[in-house]
């Protein structure tokens, strides 16, 4: 939705940027030492400070993950870092290739990297990101048939793409459910409630108690799998 226009404010203490849309509802994106809000054009200034003191522990916690996030090394999946996927973590072995792209494959316990001598950064996380994107799309076709039995709906296209804030999306209308590639690093208990949870929005839209007796009826320990996802990535965050 555009911008209509933006103010920089302080809510609660915490440096904000505000932004007016042609939007119903307030939404909160909490950023590096900042936080973000999307908000109805005439929303007053008290209304945006007690949604804010409402969501404060939820902010606090966001804006110490960033801080930790930052204060650790950035992974360059070189030679002897250790990288996870399904859920156990494994070594990185890097061996020379003379031709063609980098890639990677989990062999023996080990995720060998094959990379040109002098491979940046940018190439070895692309090989990286191959490997998960293929183990993912091998894992959808092994699980989504199951899960979509049990959901009683089917998906008419099955995506996978990198996303910042979500597991997965639906659009209701064409049945295309898109999947985060980084549900590769989790154990596949996570990608079942993933796909399972995205699959009962083609019964149900949006998340009302309609959509939550489905999830209990098709997933019924879904809310444990869900904690234990949000935990694994707050790890790793």
């Amino acid at each position: 939705m555009r911008v209509v226009r933006e103010q920089r404010t302080v809510l609660e203490g915490i440096p904000a940027r505000i932004c007016y849309k042609n939007i119903k509802n307030l939404y909160l994106r909490v950023r590096d030492g900042h936080i973000e809000l999307s908000v109805p054009q005439r929303t007053a200034q008290r209304d945006m400070e007690n949604f804010v003191r409402r969501r404060r522990a939820w902010i606090d916690e966001r804006l110490r993950l960033l801080r930790v996030r930052a204060e650790r090394p950035v992974c360059t999946y070189a030679e002897g870092e250790q990288i996870w996927l399904w859920g156990i973590e494994y070594p990185i072995e890097v061996r020379p290739l003379l031709h063609g792209r980098a890639y990677a494959e989990c062999v023996n316990g080990t995720i060998v990297l094959y990379a040109p001598e002098g491979a940046d950064v940018d190439m070895r996380r692309a090989a990286i990101e191959t490997l998960y994107r293929a183990e993912l799309a091998a894992a959808i076709e092994r699980e989504a048939p199951a899960c979509e039995t049990v959901v009683g709906k089917h998906a008419a296209r099955w995506r996978i793409r990198a996303m910042k804030t979500r597991w997965g999306s639906c659009n209701v209308r064409t049945a295309a459910i898109t999947l985060n590639l980084q549900l590769a690093q989790y154990d596949v208990r996570a990608l079942r409630y993933v796909i399972t949870h995205e699959l009962t929005h083609l019964w149900v839209r949006g998340h009302d108690a309609h959509f939550y007796a489905r999830m209990d009826k098709y997933f019924p320990n879904w809310q444990n799998v869900r904690r234990e996802l949000n935990a694994w990535a707050r790890a790793e965050f």
